[in-house]
């Protein structure tokens, strides 16, 4: 299985954390690291609330990048605005990534992410008939129920992961729904990384959700052995 560890917002604004994060996640089995280039603005029409401190600078964004390179794991973004998306392409980031909220938000940034002809991670909300989302050949498609953090009650899995979709953007607590979805078909996973579970807060919702560097290890393992089971 092909995992990303999304580091972002869970470290805050400190770029020494986020290398932590980004090197754990490179011993702990990840293929790649994601971080989020948020505008100030994208949950409120407050610019002075909620992700103001939560933003990274290019500079920022581009000492990720390097020091992802320099331990080998690449580390790329989900660019919200065009000013980022032009950060990504300065940067040459291996992937790019279109999240679930921009098929209604912004689709034009959509069309564009796709038309860059990249390798590209699609998440598509669960809320959203599939096949509207328009297809192309060098993207990766992930089901998505973006709820921060879904409780396992909310979550749902597809029963298969072949016709429809590649993979699975998880914000669920826990590893079950990972390690479920390996056994239908899931080649690509998608989930936030933390340090301390008990980091969650208002402006960083996705710690519960999310994998520590010791369940990591055990979903890439364990998908590992699925994949030889169900061979």
């Amino acid at each position: 299985m092909f995992i990303i560890s999304e580091i972002a917002p869970q470290f805050g604004t400190d770029l020494e954390v986020a290398e932590q994060m980004i090197l754990q996640s490179k011993l702990s089995g990840a293929s790649a690291a994601k971080v989020q280039l948020y505008p100030a603005n994208l949950f409120s029409s407050n610019p002075d609330q909620y992700l103001i401190d939560r933003e990274l600078s290019f500079d920022g964004f581009q000492r990720l990048v390097e020091y992802g390179n320099r331990i080998g794991l690449p580390v790329f973004s989900t660019a919200f605005t065009n000013e980022t998306l032009d950060w990504c392409i300065e940067v040459n980031q291996s992937y790019y990534k279109v999240a679930s909220r921009q098929h209604g938000e912004n689709p034009e940034l959509v069309d564009r992410i796709l038309s860059l002809n990249k390798p590209t991670f699609v998440s598509i909300p669960n809320t959203l008939d599939p096949n509207s989302v328009k297809r192309v050949s060098h993207a990766v498609y992930l089901y998505c129920v973006a709820q921060y953090p879904t409780l396992l009650e909310d979550m749902t899995v597809p029963e298969k992961f072949v016709d429809v979709f590649d993979g699975l953007s998880d914000h669920s607590l826990g590893i079950s729904a990972a390690l479920l979805a390996s056994t239908r078909g899931c080649r690509y996973l998608e989930k936030h990384f933390t340090l301390n579970h008990a980091l969650q807060r208002s402006n960083e919702k996705a710690h519960l959700g999310a994998m520590d560097a010791q369940q990591l290890k055990q979903i890439k393992d364990l998908s590992m052995e699925f994949e030889l089971l169900l061979a």
